[in-house]
């Protein structure tokens, strides 16, 4: 439905594991994310704790996933006993983040020394179709690379940058089930941008909602 559910992303060594089974991972986004779900389903050897703050989905989770509601800035040592992790990744990374040099920090400390750190961010031009009354917020909030690199290098993280672009055609029915699920900061965010400004903005939509998905991917390790 979105990149992450279209690119291979299960490839392990395309992120420098290394390995793809017997992994401990680590989900820190905002929202049970379908890419690391995925790397559990199709790996059960595989181990993923999933941290957010949101209540636990109501859909059934596979047998190697632990749900923890919680913040990462505030309930890191909480979660260190199920580490340290292979894979930690952070999907829709922006300045909802109030400090991100101090989560890069903390997600280091939870890492192996062989271990990833896999961020995704989107830029501050939003490549998705959303409400204008977004629009000044998802920029302000957007984290752009050179800001991300820094924080990496505070953290005393090495990184690897570069861009994904992939064609995405969504029924807008789905595209207004995403825009709800409060899975983009700008728009959970938004005040104005309520229920009826999302239903008004996709049902004003004349067939698919279709447009090039872009991220920013970095990639962090010790």
């Amino acid at each position: 439905m979105t990149m992450l559910t279209h690119m291979q992303y299960h490839d392990y060594n395309y992120f420098q594991v290394g390995k793809s089974d017997g992994l401990s991972i680590l989900d820190v986004s905002e929202e049970a994310c379908l890419f690391a779900l995925t790397l559990a389903e199709n790996h059960p050897s595989n181990k993923l704790t999933i941290m957010a703050s949101a209540e636990k989905p109501t859909f059934t989770f596979p047998a190697n996933v632990e749900y923890h509601k919680g913040n990462i800035m505030r309930s890191a040592e909480s979660i260190s006993q199920r580490g340290p992790f292979d894979l930690i990744i952070f999907n829709e990374i922006s300045h909802d983040i109030s400090d991100i040099d101090k989560l890069f920090k903390t997600l280091k400390g939870l890492l192996t020394d062989a271990g990833t750190i896999v961020l995704f961010s989107r830029p501050k031009n939003p490549p998705l179709p959303v409400p204008d009354v977004c629009l000044m917020l998802w920029r302000k909030l957007a984290a752009t690379k050179e800001e991300l690199m820094a924080s990496a290098n505070a953290a005393q993280l090495n990184t690897t940058c570069f861009s994904a672009a992939v064609p995405i055609s969504v029924d807008k029915v789905q595209w207004e089930n995403i825009l709800y699920s409060g899975c983009f900061p700008a728009i959970k965010n938004t005040p104005k941008c309520d229920e009826r400004t999302i239903r008004d903005f996709c049902v004003a939509k004349s067939g698919k909602f279709e447009f090039e998905e872009k991220l920013l991917i970095v990639m962090l390790r010790k």
